[in-house]
């Protein structure tokens, strides 16, 4: 993991807290580094994150030869007893909840756009 940045642990926090039933909240990378990550129960983050940025990479491939669009804003992974949920920040980072089945994906897609435009205007990293 990355040296921690008080803001940006700061705002994954508070997503966490916003987003009933998120168990944890994290950015990755798309080559499967986690860059920082809250969480509230036992959670293998780094492995979470490099299996999302895996799937991420496997959309985006999939999209680019079949759709002719190589980009993937979201990703929806229904498990049980966790989803993941993942939202692209720029071309190379991605914010990652892993929330329970019953959580509110509505809140959930809502709270990540927010916390993913402070995230870019707080840390310069999507610029």
């Amino acid at each position: 993991m990355m040296p921690r940045e008080p803001a940006t642990e700061s705002l994954l926090q508070e997503l966490l807290d916003r987003v009933e039933g998120a168990h944890a909240a994290a950015i990755g990378t798309l080559e499967g580094l986690l860059v920082e990550g809250v969480k509230r129960r036992r959670l293998d983050l780094e492995a979470a994150i490099a299996e999302h940025a895996a799937l991420l990479r496997q959309a985006r491939a999939a999209y680019a030869s079949a759709l002719g669009t190589p980009r993937i804003h979201e990703l929806l992974v229904g498990g049980n007893p966790v989803v993941g949920y993942a939202r692209m920040l720029g071309e190379d980072l991605f914010l990652l909840l892993l929330l329970s089945p019953g959580a509110n994906l509505g809140q959930a897609r809502l709270q990540a756009a927010r916390v993913g435009s402070a995230l870019g205007e707080v840390t310069g990293w999507l610029t």
